[in-house]
């Protein structure tokens, strides 16, 4: 026979009853909250969302799943998750006794097929048995799409870099060679990149003077860019090569200083400019020089008479002309003919070259004719200087460089502007006509308006 409950025990009875309820009700609430902020953090996400059993059918997933397969809810619920994707596509990343990462392409009803990163992790009960399983599916047709574009690029820049018609490396401050491509290598005269890294330790070898390579790296550190940067460099076989060289100065994740360059091989331009400077210089060389003996011709005499006719004037200055014409030199051609006839009339002007003082000048007035100015010259100191260049040439042996032995003379004629002329035309003509004086006089001899010797 049960004894009756005593009254103050029922009433804690009841009291734990209500209590119990109450709390069963929070509990009961409280999940309820949490099982709807969990479904709100499911269906938001951008991923897929699958909940699988032990045999790996779906039992629970997100609205996103739905839009990934294209089925329906009640064609995935129960469905064996295998029949997602294909099988032949898997790639595995990572696999642990919890954890399995792989990619596999997914196919959808509506019959794209595209790439998924699947992340499966193991549920367990509170006793960490297996109770199931948690799959995220990403999808990775925009990272692929992404990745596709950037080997593409990168295969695009290779192709640049390798194809280029521009020499183009990188290389640190230091010279340390990082990088070239063929056509900087081809510069240099060599066939490939491997073939200049054998022999080219240092980049700073491939500069012709070291002091323009500092200049270069002055500027490119100050300015950190440069661009058309003219250099010259020296090529395998020890020529020089001029380059226009355009580089910037970036760094490392390390902190390295990195220069990245791009050189043109401007040699050909260059020897071109060269060339055509030297052009225009001997044009100009040539407007006053004579083409075979290199001494002035009548056109500077001209305008340097001119000019000495005022000089002259301002400073009560004499100055001083000569004429003077080769004896017998028909007979030297006749004899030896025309090029030798000439290589003696260079001969012979590298004579004059050399008996002249330093501010006088010879002139190459036609075939076999000169005149010697003499500036700030009286006639005294004239005939003195000329006498020196007759001794000069009678003791020159001409042609030797022929195998002949030639010895040759002129005749001389000396005008004083202003004592025996008031301009340039007479005091040329008074010149020219002691010289004719000396040749109908016997040649060989110095001779003056009024006298010969």
């Amino acid at each position: 026979m049960n004894k009756p409950i005593p009254k103050n025990a029922a009433i804690k009875i009841q009291q734990l009853k209500k209590r119990i309820e109450i709390l069963d009700r929070k509990y009961r609430g409280n999940a309820r909250k949490n099982l709807e902020k969990y479904r709100r953090v499911i269906e938001a996400t951008s991923e897929g969302f699958v909940e699988l059993d032990l045999k790996f059918r779906i039992i629970d997933h997100n609205a996103k799943m739905i839009e990934l397969s294209g089925l329906r809810r009640e064609d995935l619920l129960l469905s064996p998750f295998e029949k997602l994707y294909d099988k032949k596509t898997v790639h595995v990343h990572f696999a642990s006794n919890d954890h399995l990462n792989f990619e596999a392409h997914l196919q959808s009803r509506s019959g794209r097929n595209f790439p998924v990163l699947f992340k499966r992790s193991c549920l367990r009960d509170k006793h960490g048995r297996p109770d199931g399983y948690l799959v995220l599916l990403t999808e990775l047709t925009e990272l692929k799409n992404a990745q596709e574009d950037l080997k593409l690029a990168e295969t695009r820049y290779r192709d640049i870099y390798q194809n280029a018609v521009q020499g183009m490396y990188q290389c640190t401050l230091g010279g340390t060679i990082y990088s070239i491509n063929p056509s900087f290598s081809k510069i240099f005269g060599y066939e490939h990149p491997a073939h200049l890294l054998r022999e080219v330790v240092n980049i700073s070898s491939l500069y012709k003077n070291q002091n323009d390579r500092q200049d270069y790296l002055t500027t490119l550190e100050r300015d950190r860019t440069i661009t058309n940067y003219e250099i010259e460099m020296v090529g395998k076989d020890g020529q020089s090569i001029w380059v226009l060289a355009s580089a910037r100065l970036t760094k490392e994740a390390d902190g390295t200083s990195l220069i990245e360059g791009i050189l043109i091989d401007n040699t050909q331009k260059r020897m071109a400019e060269d060339k055509l400077r030297r052009s225009r210089e001997r044009f100009r060389y040539l407007a006053d020089h004579d083409n075979l003996t290199g001494l002035f011709n009548t056109r500077y005499l001209y305008r340097s008479l001119e000019k000495l006719i005022i000089d002259s004037n301002e400073r009560r200055e004499p100055f001083s002309l000569v004429f003077l014409d080769m004896d017998n030199f028909k007979h030297v051609v006749d004899t030896y003919g025309h090029l030798n006839g000439s290589q003696a009339l260079k001969e012979v002007a590298e004579t004059l070259r050399e008996g002249l003082a330093e501010h006088f000048f010879g002139v190459a007035y036609g075939g076999d004719e000169f005149v010697l100015v003499l500036p700030q010259s009286n006639k005294e100191q004239a005939l003195e200087h000329v006498r020196k260049i007759r001794k000069m040439m009678k003791d020159s042996i001409y042609l030797s460089s022929k195998q002949l032995q030639l010895r040759m003379s002129a005749s001389f004629g000396v005008a004083t502007y202003p004592d025996d002329a008031a301009d340039v035309q007479e005091l040329l003509a008074l010149a020219d006509k002691a010289m004719f004086h000396v040749k109908s006089s016997g040649k060989d001899a110095v001779g003056t308006s009024d006298a010969v010797e």
